[in-house]
This record gives C-alpha cells, sequence and structure tokens, in this order.
C-alpha cells in the first residue's frame, strides 16, 4: 500500500513538473541564441533595420539575436522556414506585411497559413512612403497631380510605377485611384530601384516611393514629394503635407515591420519580447539613428493589439488587391 502511495505520489509529481515546465523556460528565456530570420537579402533596408534591431534586442535580453537572410519569393522561403520551426521562441520571422496579410491573396498555393502558423509578438514600426513625381512634372501638390489625371483620364492617363505586381508600392496607389475616380495606367517594375530611375528621368508620372529612397532626390529638387502616406508630417519630410492637409480622399499608404513566431509558442516568451522590442523602438537614441533618419514611426504593439490588426489588414488588403485587379499566381 504504501509503496503504491509513494508511486503516485511520484507521478503527480512529475506531471506537475511537466505542466510547469513551459512557464519555467518561458521565465527563463532566452538561455540560447535566437535566430531571427527575413525574408530579404543582406544589405537592404529592411535587413539594415533587421539587424539593428537583433543588436539591442542582445543587449536588452542578454542573449544572442541574429539575423539569417532567406530572401525571395516575396519573404515566402523565410515565412515558410518559420512556420516549421519549434515554437520556443528560439526561431522568429521579421517582416512586412506581405507574408502576413497579402501572399494569400496573391498565390493560390502558399506553403504555410498566414493565419494559422504564426504567433503574433508585435508591430515594431510602420514606414509611411510617400507619393512623388518628377522635377518635369508640372503639377506640384496631390490635389494637382488628381486634377491632371481627371483631365487627361479620356486623352492620355497619367502613369504611375511600382516595385512588382500586388505589392506594397502597386496596391496603394491602385486604391486612391479608385477611391477617387481616377484612369491610371499601372507601370510595374523588377524591383524599386528602376522604377525611381524611370521617376528620375521622367518615363513616368508618379510613383509611392519608401521615404528613404526619395528624401536625397526630394533635397536636390530632382523629385517632387506630393503627400506623405502617414497619419502626420515627418521630421524628415517636413515639408510635405499628408492627407488629412490636402482635399483628396486619404489611402493608408505604408509598409510595417513586424516580428512572428511560430503558433504555439509560449505567450509569456511573446509577451516578454514584445515588451523589450516597445522598449527599445521607443528609446530616443534608438529612434534618432533607427528609425526618424528613414521616416520610421515607432509602434511596438502587444501580441494582441497586432493579432487584431492583422485581422482587419487582411481584410484591407484583400479589398485593394481585388481593386488592383491582380489574379493569384
Amino acid at each position: 500500500m504504501l509503496k503504491k502511495l509513494c508511486a503516485l505520489v511520484a507521478n503527480v509529481v512529475a506531471a506537475a513538473g511537466l505542466a510547469l515546465s513551459p512557464l519555467a523556460h518561458a521565465a527563463d528565456y532566452p538561455e540560447q541564441p535566437v535566430r531571427v530570420i527575413i525574408g530579404n537579402p543582406p544589405g537592404g533596408p529592411t535587413d539594415v533595420f533587421a539587424r539593428a534591431l537583433a543588436a539591442r534586442l542582445t543587449d536588452e535580453l542578454k542573449q544572442q539575436f541574429f539575423v539569417d537572410n532567406k530572401a525571395g519569393a516575396s519573404e515566402i522561403l523565410a515565412a515558410q522556414v518559420v512556420a516549421n520551426a519549434k515554437p520556443d521562441g528560439y526561431t522568429l520571422l521579421f517582416c512586412t506585411e506581405t507574408p502576413l496579410a497579402i501572399n494569400q491573396f496573391t498565390f493560390s498555393k502558399l506553403s504555410y497559413n498566414p493565419e494559422k502558423d504564426f504567433a503574433p509578438i508585435t508591430m515594431i514600426a510602420s514606414a509611411p512612403l510617400v507619393l512623388v513625381a518628377p522635377a518635369s512634372s508640372p503639377v506640384k501638390s496631390l490635389d494637382e497631380f488628381v486634377a491632371l489625371a481627371r483631365s487627361r483620364a479620356a486623352t492620355k492617363p497619367l502613369t504611375y510605377g511600382s516595385a512588382g505586381v500586388g505589392g506594397v508600392l502597386h496596391l496603394p496607389m491602385a486604391m486612391l485611384a479608385k477611391n477617387n475616380g481616377l484612369e491610371l495606367t499601372h507601370v510595374p517594375y523588377k524591383g524599386a530601384t528602376p522604377m525611381l530611375q524611370d521617376l528620375l528621368s521622367g518615363q513616368i508620372d508618379a510613383g509611392w516611393v519608401g521615404v528613404s529612397g526619395a528624401v536625397p532626390y526630394v533635397r536636390e529638387g530632382k523629385l517632387k514629394a506630393l503627400v506623405v502616406g502617414g497619419t502626420s508630417r515627418l521630421s524628415i519630410l517636413p515639408n510635405t503635407p499628408v492627407f488629412s492637409e490636402t482635399s483628396i480622399a486619404p489611402e493608408r499608404s505604408d509598409f510595417m515591420f513586424s516580428l512572428v513566431a511560430p503558433a504555439g509558442t509560449p505567450p509569456q516568451i511573446l509577451d516578454k519580447i514584445g515588451q523589450a522590442v516597445k522598449k527599445i523602438v521607443n528609446d530616443r537614441k534608438f529612434k534618432e539613428t533607427q528609425l526618424d533618419p528613414y521616416g520610421y514611426v515607432a509602434v511596438g504593439s502587444t501580441p494582441e493589439d497586432f493579432r487584431k490588426f492583422l485581422i482587419k489588414d487582411r481584410q484591407v488588403q484583400e479589398q485593394r488587391i481585388k481593386v488592383s485587379g491582380v489574379r493569384p499566381e
């Protein structure tokens, strides 16, 4: 009888230990280096920002966070790696909204499920875009651009470029045209660089561009900044208005940087990372060196707030893709 009682107690203790072990590991997290996967090549703006954040997370959480580039295929390769990773907090995905809210509507088949395979951690920052026109353009504002577009709709519609069909530079313009009754011709490029070159030479009439990529040319007078896609003016483009300062129906025109983990990652780990990110992006020095010079806006949302944002954003992106006429590949 005594032996059976001891065995029962031992089993209960063991079961309790197993039940508590995830919590214990979460409390001690991170106990080993953390791999941060990104779907962009080394040296680009996303890679640079990811590495700056990883370095600060290393300092904040006293364990190495290192960036691993899995570039290509609209961030699908990177997303697939993380979707299949162990949900222990040691493999994270640093990404834009492309793999989380756009790919499911632009690809007929995906190797991962954006709604089920990831646990949201945080939206790190938003990156407003700026609508620019060539220096040779007769327009000086968004209102003038819209007026010119309407006057030429029946004869020679204005053109706008993007870094590719269904991307973050294409969809805001397609929706802007729809909401304001504009007839525009979309000219897709294989990347932002060739599009920017044609903007500079006046081969196309306008295009949304990342703020940091546009600023040097705006300052040199080679491009005209018509409107910023955020909610308030940026210190890096202080003379460029936002939609609320124009008479044109607004359209959210930005992209985001975010962190997600494999589905099933303990909530305590998600919270710990999210709190560290929020502290970092609100740090004055980090803002001055990694956010303000590129026009990024600190967010640092909680996992729950980010989850709610993604639900709404998927609805927004689905509608944009329908309006743009993009068909799933």
